[in-house]
């Protein structure tokens, strides 16, 4: 609630105003042509992190599988993300002239995109591993309305511009979960208005899906497009939007972060008085099921639901904590196990079967 007030205040002291860019084809070139293709390593991977103690912090960025044996170190960068078939990651701060990466899990350059001046953010592959989308800002201390939403085709490096506004205040972007990809994200178009979620088909006008209130977090998923809708009560609700219409599921006090695949258990971030925490929640009872520990954030959760990856550490008095560690806890609570030592964990998809047949050989 103290970061929405800030947006608040912010947005209504703000001068600029942006329009939307509606998405009108490729809005620029890589920084760097492709090197190689995944196909021209054979290795895949089931875990990526960073070593380092929050998220956004140039590390380490390590491999490992998804017990967090057979580790294996890449480089020195930050917010690594795993593509789903695990043959790839995509990085920042990577100490080239760029400001994003895409590796082989070999080391081999993919790609290379925009300036390392520019501000990268909201990194998410699509479900087969074809496209990656983030949030470019160019002026990362300027005018937050400049930012833009593209989409990256890891085969061509083409890069299409969805939209322009202010976009990496409220979550997102999201991909559908099938083909042909769709983009939901959330956006402030202009000053003195609320983030509201949209959506496009890559290369197609965006539609304007909410409206009233503040509406945050989109997340894609089996059954429509989650997210948190804010009542000018400042009460809370997580919404659901299908076939054109959206549906109050049920009250929460967080955002939505990953969904199962049959679209049932989701994990969720609750956060108050500086301090974050994962949820479990249980969208066929609307019930949430579980709040785990002070200090840590969701980060993803496995396809059958039935374990969620954290990270984080129990908050101190100097509010940074101890030394972070990357967990897997089962949804309906129980005892975590310990991966490693780090933060910004991603999963490939081989990564969940791993994690429930670990789980139940413990």
């Amino acid at each position: 609630m103290l970061a929405r007030l800030w947006m608040a205040t912010f947005l209504a002291g703000a001068s600029l105003s942006a329009a939307l860019l509606l998405a009108v084809g490729a809005q620029g070139t890589p920084r760097a042509r492709a090197a190689v293709t995944a196909a021209q390593c054979s290795r895949t991977q089931q875990l990526a992190y960073v070593a380092t103690n929050f998220p956004g912090e140039k590390g380490m960025v390590w491999f490992a599988a998804a017990n967090g044996g057979e580790r294996r170190r890449l480089f020195r960068a930050a917010t690594p993300e795993l593509s789903p078939d695990g043959t790839m990651v995509a990085v920042t701060e990577f100490g080239h002239s760029a400001g994003l990466g895409i590796f082989t899990v070999c080391g081999g350059r993919v790609g290379e995109y925009f300036s390392a001046h520019d501000g990268i953010s909201g990194i998410v592959w699509s479900p087969d591993s074809s496209l990656v989308a983030v949030v470019v800002d160019p002026h990362p201390n300027g005018s937050a309305f400049g930012q833009r939403l593209v989409v990256i085709d890891v085969a061509t490096g083409h890069v299409t511009t969805v939209a322009t506004g202010f976009l990496n205040g409220w979550g997102g972007p999201s991909f559908s979960p099938t083909s042909p990809h769709q983009l939901a994200y959330d956006i402030v178009v202009r000053s003195n208005t609320n983030p509201n979620v949209w959506s496009a088909a890559i290369g197609q006008p965006s539609v304007q899906l909410t409206h009233g209130g503040y509406n945050e977090y989109p997340l894609w998923g089996p059954k429509g497009i989650l997210y948190d809708h804010v009542l000018n009560s400042g009460a809370p609700e997580l919404e659901l939007i299908s076939s054109g219409h959206s549906t109050k599921l049920m009250r929460l006090n967080g955002w939505p972060v990953a969904l199962s695949s049959d679209g049932l258990h989701l994990a969720a971030e609750g956060a108050a008085c500086g301090v974050v925490w994962p949820l479990s929640v249980n969208l066929a009872t609307r019930r949430v099921v579980r709040q785990f520990g002070n200090g840590f954030a969701p980060f993803g959760i496995s396809p059958t639901g039935g374990a969620l990856l954290i990270a984080g550490s129990p908050p101190s008095r100097d509010c940074g904590g101890k030394r972070s560690v990357i967990e897997t806890v089962p949804f309906g609570g129980g005892r975590p196990t310990k991966i490693a030592y780090g933060t910004s964990p991603s999963w490939a998809d081989s990564a969940a079967a791993s994690v429930q047949a670990y789980r139940s050989g413990q």
